[in-house]
């Protein structure tokens, strides 16, 4: 990521995120490996549509924001981190 891009991500949100799904992936997965920034959403933790919405929306509701999917590109969103980082750059307070 470059410096750019770094700046437009707010690094402590992305950090709350992650840990946000760090805490609820588990309960929403039938994934007994472990989870890391690192991991596939859909390849490896079998991430579906539907719920990849119920993640969102407990982020949503955790942090009290609002996410912006309507810029979201699915192919640059593969890992749990891609996922937070993408988070911490698209979103409003509520």
């Amino acid at each position: 990521m470059d410096a750019e891009q770094e700046t437009a991500v707010d690094a402590q949100m992305r950090d709350a995120v992650m840990a946000t799904m760090f805490a609820t992936l588990p309960g929403l997965l039938d994934h007994d490996g472990p989870i890391t920034p690192g991991s596939l959403l859909l390849d490896e933790l079998g991430l579906s549509s539907s719920l990849v919405l119920e993640l969102l929306l407990g982020i949503e509701e955790a942090h009290a924001i609002q996410i912006d999917l309507e810029t979201m590109d699915e192919d640059q969103v593969v890992t749990v981190a891609d996922l937070a980082g993408y988070i911490a750059g698209h979103y409003e307070q509520v």
